[in-house]
Formats: structure tokens, sequence, C-alpha cells
């Protein structure tokens, strides 16, 4: 079992505190999802735990061993940014090729990309471009697995697969995940957190997420 800590994150841009001594813990075996507003942080504590952030005081380990530079080796930690980010000009064979994913693996879960090895990446819808990126860092060889936003633009069939995926892969590995598909978050979460106020709070469910004003009434209506 690996595990990944977190804590004495502060990040304030001029009077807005975006971290203010946020802490997480995940391990092998855990979906941990982070739910929060936009523009809560979010997206910067997955930046600050990769190392694509670097703040002055920090604590960021896996099983114990401080990452004290920006550098983290794809066996220890994959991350799915927000925005795409594989080149169009690549194939799909190509693109899991780089990521040490057996293509083959991707077609039985999604058959609808049957004889799609050769194709290129620009060739494929937003949603379709999204899921082969997905499932090529989720599958990946790693510790632990940063998702960001990883359901934007699927079709809600997709999204139940990749949830299957994600249960799947969540054995031999940890899983950070946010998205503001909240539900789905919910639904695949062992730890489910709130970033507000720069904080992590640990909440149960959706009566918590009522409370402290991410949801509103019991209609599972986002506050956008």
């Amino acid at each position: 079992m690996h595990t990944l800590d977190v804590s004495n994150l502060h990040l304030e841009y001029g009077f807005k505190r975006v971290l203010w001594d946020t802490c997480l813990h995940c391990e092998t075996g855990q979906v941990v999802g982070i739910l929060g507003r936009n523009g809560g942080g979010k997206s910067c504590l997955m930046q600050v735990i990769y190392g694509g952030l670097r703040l002055k005081d920090q604590y960021v380990a896996i099983d114990g061993r401080v990452l004290l530079t920006r550098e983290r080796r794809p066996e220890d930690m994959r991350y799915l940014l927000q925005q795409s980010f594989v080149l169009p000009g690549l194939s799909v064979k190509q693109v899991f090729d780089d990521f040490g994913v057996a293509f083959e693996s991707f077609v039985e879960d999604f058959p609808d990309f049957v004889g799609t090895a050769r194709k290129r990446m620009k060739t494929f819808s937003t949603g379709e471009r999204r899921m082969i990126e997905v499932y090529a860092v989720l599958a990946s060889d790693s510790k632990f697995c940063l998702l960001d936003e990883p359901f934007s633009f699927m079709m809600p069939l997709h999204v139940q697969k990749m949830k299957e995926v994600i249960r799947r892969e969540k054995e031999r590995k940890g899983i950070v995940i946010t998205d503001h598909y909240f539900e789905d978050v919910i639904d695949i979460s062992d730890e489910l957190f709130i970033l507000r106020s720069g904080k992590t709070w640990r909440v149960n469910g959706r009566e918590d997420l009522e409370l402290l004003g991410y949801i509103r009434n019991t209609d599972g209506i986002q506050d956008r």
C-alpha cells in the first residue's frame, strides 16, 4: 500500500486566500473526491500536489518521502489536466503507447472505439478525446492519479463506464478526483472533502454539502 500526504499549503492572491493550511490524505484503494465552487482552488491544489505550482512552505510526500522539486516521476504520479493536453496529430495508439497502456484494453472497455487505433486525435469529438486522455492517465502504471474534471464533455453512458474503470483502477493506486458533476464524484468517492475558504472539510454526503452551502436545499442544484 502507498500513501500520499499533503499539508501546510498556503496560497494567497492579493487578499484572497486560495489555500490556507490545506491538507489531504490518500492511499492505495481509495478514491478521494474534492468538491468546491468554481475558482475555489481545486485546480491549484491539484497543481501543488503534482508540482506544477510550488509554494514556499508545503508538505507533499509519497510513502513518507517528501517531494521537494517540481519533478514527479510517472511511476509515482499521473495528472489529468482540465484542458486537453494530447497533441492533435498523434494517433490513438501512440497516445496509449506513450502512457504504457494497451490500446486493446481500452477497446475492451469502450467497444465503440474498435478500429480507431490509427485515427488522429484531431478527428475525434471533444468528449471522445477526453475519454482517451482520461483512460490513458487512469490506466497507466502509477502509485497515484490526479483527475481534474475527468467527466467534462462525456456522454452519460461513457461517464458510467469510466466510473467502473476508476473503481477497478483504485485497487492498485490512489485516486484524487474533482469535477463539477458532483453527483458522480459523490458516487465513486471513498472519502469526500469540500474545499472552502482555503481549507479542506470532510463531508459525509448531500446533507453536509447543503450545510456548507455547496448545494441548495435537497434538490441537488449546485450553488455555482
